[in-house]
């Protein structure tokens, strides 16, 4: 619970602050997720740099012949600090940058909790997990947006700490209007 209070205070705090620059990249952004339903929050802080929080709703299910199945939806909560390195070459091609759409390096936090929302299964432990990942996002004209990012992690739980893959995809809308 210690590292999700930090976490929380440190997103809080970059919220507050925001460049006096031109910016590239959106003042402010809603994403509906799909596969896994998630709702992300983008804001512009600097010409290419956005810090993100992200709720998803994680499924589990355990289960084998001759036992009782269980399952759960786990809250999952993330944050990125991102810098989109490409937005003035995307530019200069021609490209679209609306939306966010563009490459980007960035500092992932994410902390799941072990109590499911809902459901009978319970995790062992939580999981927080830092570490830098790449990735790339694309936005079109009706707000369908698709999301790559992989990078290396510190997780840890009660009981250890480990190093490990952030890997994920993500498809969805983008909510209200872009430039």
């Amino acid at each position: 619970m210690k590292n999700f209070t930090i976490l929380l205070a440190f997103f809080a705090f970059t919220f507050i602050v925001n460049a006096q620059t031109k910016k590239n990249v959106e003042e402010h952004q809603v994403q509906l997720g799909l596969p896994v339903p998630a709702i992300l929050y983008e804001k512009g802080l600097g010409q290419n740099t956005t810090a993100t929080i992200e709720l998803v709703a994680g499924f589990g299910l355990r289960g084998c012949s001759g036992c009782e199945t269980d399952f759960g939806i786990f809250p999952t909560l993330r944050g990125q600090f991102r810098y989109y390195y490409n937005m003035e070459r995307r530019l200069d091609k021609g490209k679209n940058i609306s939306g966010n759409s563009g490459n980007y390096i960035a500092m992932l936090m994410v902390y799941q909790d072990e109590n499911p929302i809902f459901g009978d299964l319970e995790l062992a432990n939580s999981v927080f997990g830092v570490g830098p990942v790449y990735g790339l996002q694309r936005v079109y004209k009706r707000g369908f947006f698709y999301r790559l990012e992989g990078g290396l992690g510190y997780f840890q739980t009660k009981s250890e700490d480990n190093l490990g893959l952030f890997l994920g995809a993500r498809v969805g809308w983008v909510l209200g209007k872009r430039r």
